[in-house]
């Protein structure tokens, strides 16, 4: 397969675009160039050809009339048209077999949202350059061939930014389907206290989102330290991505440890709390649930 894509400059929508249609079709070829005849030879045009045909492998946006947009109303620029034709596919590739009942769908969309749609954005002007100068699309024009160097090392240049678009593009496939398998396993966690404690059984799972959106009882969660040295509780922001608790730990138990955390608490496997109040743990699950409920307790003593 032949993919042709402009020559001189890139930018994110292009590395991007290359990236998803390389991991497709892994014996496929970059063929860069600004020539109409050269483009008539491949088999897929990338943000050049003047066409968009999903059906034919043609991904252009600056043709006269064309007015594609989400259903949110952002526009699209190369890497959304591609990522929208090729998207499930390639969450697919990239996550199975890894994840069983895998929602593709769901998954291309996240992606979609966070990430495609900025490279996008980008590259129709809806985002100024300054606004987007240490963003992914910044980055990768960053990686442009300086006027140094001439337009020599172009293609290599290119390269080394699909291979990080690549990069970039899997991981955060991997970390969307990985977040929506939490979820599920996050919702289905024992309730304590009236709905007050959360306990997870398996560490490391991302239960912010749910918590924050969904369980607007659970003040503290309960779940096993990634390590397998301790059960921890943690506290759960009032607005998600801030430090502001629904509920603080105890004031007593700030900065304590081991053996005088646990005359205090009378947890006799009590192993620390942190001094900012958001998080404690102990070496057993019992241990941390206790802690949690002396937790919920104290609140009630509160005037």
């Amino acid at each position: 397969m032949r993919i042709g894509i402009h020559s001189g400059s890139h930018h994110a929508d292009d590395a991007l675009s290359a990236a998803i249609l390389l991991a497709l079709h892994p014996g496929a070829t970059l063929v860069r160039s600004r020539d109409p005849e050269v483009w008539a030879k491949c088999d897929a045009l990338v943000d050049v050809g003047g066409e968009y045909d999903p059906t034919r492998n043609r991904f252009d946006h600056h043709q006269k009339g064309f007015a594609e947009r989400r259903e949110n109303g952002a526009r699209y620029a190369a890497s959304g048209l591609v990522w929208k034709t090729y998207g499930r596919i390639y969450v697919g590739l990239v996550c199975c077999p890894g994840y069983a009942g895998l929602d593709v769908d769901a998954i291309a969309r996240e992606v979609d949202v966070r990430f495609i749609q900025h490279a996008d954005a980008v590259d129709v002007g809806d985002w100024a350059p300054a606004e987007a100068h240490f963003s992914f699309s910044g980055i990768i024009n960053s990686m442009n061939s300086t006027w140094r160097e001439g337009s020599s090392m172009d293609d290599d240049r290119f390269a080394d930014a699909v291979a990080l678009a690549g990069t970039v593009l899997r991981n955060l496939v991997r970390e969307v389907a990985a977040e929506l398998a939490a979820a599920a396993k996050v919702r289905a966690g024992k309730l304590h206290a009236d709905g007050r404690i959360l306990v997870l059984e398996e560490a490391r799972l991302p239960f912010d989102q749910v918590v924050c959106t969904e369980m607007p009882d659970v003040l503290f969660v309960v779940y096993p330290e990634s390590r397998g040295e301790q059960i921890q509780v943690r506290v759960v922001p009032k607005v998600l991505g801030t430090f502001d608790a629904r509920a603080d730990l105890p004031e007593a138990w700030a900065g304590l440890r081991d053996d005088e955390l646990a005359r205090i608490t009378g947890v006799p496997d009590a192993v620390f709390a942190h001094n900012g109040r958001f998080i404690c743990g102990a070496k057993s699950k019992v241990g941390a649930l206790r802690m949690a409920e002396l937790a919920v307790e104290a609140l009630k003593l509160m005037p």
